[in-house]
């Protein structure tokens, strides 16, 4: 019985190591085998599809990668012509076999009792300019037209006769001239980018911009300065808003920016809790330094987009009493969210899907018509949040919290962690202030992740722009 047992925790443990081993390319002793079979290995040495095309095999990653011509379209039927395995190992492809590889699958090859499983991924040639960053200042792309808008603020100390740029390319494309040099951007500047048979040649124009229509504002100088969360908001915001360039309190308060034909500015504060708006305002000088200029422009009805933190700045605006703070806060904290998620990302219900603010969004498969997705798995999330819970003064829900604030609630899960406010002349849309108090209104995700419902977000903010300013 004994005897028993321990051949079978000895089984268990190998199979929890072999897939490791498999990776680091060692190979198993048969003085540890015990009744397992694992005299031979399960590598792919050789794989070939369609008489020509090799694969490039990354034994560390189990990858095998094919890649075919820029128009090529037959990978639903290609014809396995060439593997090689290591020896005594056989796979559930064979050369003859076709398979339809439009998307990544598995190979999974055996040798013994040993099992191994490889991702072949037949990938067409791409040169697609994915981002692109002119001293910390995100372009526009316009994939149609392979044209890049970077907007410089007027005041920007920027040579741009010897500007440094960052260009994020497709997997395997090189882009000339090469991402991190300098380039002189007083002119349009063409950026090749190369992947065998694919070529695409996308022309960078800079233009400063003396009269921003919409501006990101924060407390460093620059964008690059900012926390990583605040950065990508901004960045966001200067590479998708026509006319909006990034400005410091600072800038506002001391009347470097021009705000005439400026239309809406956004805050999106990621920082530890406040507590109260006395805790806020002590903490946030510069912010305060520039609330005359801000509210004035509120006044005249310009129109606020504020996220996380920064709700607290519509206090200070005089959109909401002084003691309408939200009461149920966190934050500044890491990363919690990426183990949470799980298959289905974090969300929340819109209390009227038919709101502005929700239109055109990418729904998950099966969700309640009035959720909204923000997330993705594998996103991790800094999660700080400021939103109204349902207890002490707002014990009767989301009416409570819009006969506190004289808002409305917008969204919540048994919260409200957005809502709107009136503009200066009283009314709700233009003018007004979207508040964005939740902690799934991130921007910044240390880990990779694939978007599928990220990219609302996007939509979220553009929808609350066009909502405020028309």
């Amino acid at each position: 019985m004994m005897k028993n047992l321990n051949s079978q925790l000895s089984k268990l443990l190998l199979y929890m190591l072999l897939p490791l081993w498999g990776m680091m390319g060692v190979s198993c002793s048969e003085d540890i085998t015990g009744s397992v079979d694992v005299s031979g290995m399960c590598l792919v040495e050789e794989f070939e599809l369609n008489g020509s095309i090799r694969a490039t095999v990354d034994v560390a990653s189990r990858l095998i990668k094919l890649k075919v011509p820029e128009n090529f379209t037959g990978k639903e039927n290609m014809e396995v012509t060439g593997l090689r395995l290591s020896e005594g190992a056989t796979a559930d492809l064979q050369v003859g076999d076709h398979a339809n590889f439009s998307a990544d699958r598995t190979l999974r090859v055996t040798n013994g009792d040993l099992v191994m499983d490889w991702k072949v991924s037949v990938r067409n040639d791409e040169a697609v300019l994915k981002l692109f960053l002119l001293e910390g200042i995100k372009g526009a792309i316009n994939q149609q037209t392979k044209e890049v808008t970077v907007s410089v603020p007027g005041n920007s100390t920027i040579d741009l006769s010897n500007a440094k740029f960052e260009a994020v390319v497709s997997e395997d494309a090189t882009c000339s001239p090469a991402s991190g040099t300098a380039a002189n951007f007083t002119v349009p500047v063409a950026l090749t980018l190369e992947d065998n048979t694919a070529k695409s040649v996308y022309v960078v124009k800079v233009t400063k911009i003396e009269n921003p229509t919409a501006i990101v504002v924060g407390l460093a100088d620059t964008m690059e300065e900012l926390n990583e969360e605040e950065k990508a908001a901004a960045k966001w915001f200067t590479g998708n808003v026509e006319g909006a360039v990034y400005a410091s309190f600072n800038d506002i308060a001391a009347g470097n920016v021009p705000m005439g034909e400026c239309k809406l500015v956004f805050w999106h504060r990621h920082t530890s809790v406040y507590g109260n708006y006395n805790g806020f305002a002590g903490a946030e000088q510069e912010a305060m330094l520039a609330l005359p200029r801000l509210k004035e422009f509120y006044q005249q009805g310009g129109a606020f987009v504020l996220g996380r933190a920064a709700v607290n700045y519509a206090i200070a605006l005089g959109a909401m009493p002084a003691d309408a703070y939200p009461n149920n806060c966190w934050g500044g904290g890491g990363g919690e969210g990426a183990d949470l998620m799980g298959d289905d990302p974090w969300h929340f219900y819109a209390y009227d899907i038919q709101h502005a603010l929700w239109q055109g969004l990418a729904t998950y498969p099966g969700a309640a018509a009035n959720a909204v997705y923000t997330l993705d798995p594998h996103y991790t999330i800094c999660n700080s949040t400021a939103q109204y819970g349902f207890w002490d003064t707002y014990q009767g829900g989301k009416e409570a919290v819009e006969a506190k604030t004289g808002g409305r609630a917008l969204g919540g899960d048994n919260s409200v962690s957005s809502w709107e406010l009136k503009a200066a002349d009283g009314t709700f849309g233009k003018g007004g202030i979207i508040c964005l108090g939740s902690g799934l209104f991130d921007w910044n995700s240390p880990t990779a992740y694939t978007s599928h419902y990220h990219d609302n977000m996007g939509r979220i903010m553009e929808n609350a722009i066009n909502y405020l300013t028309k």
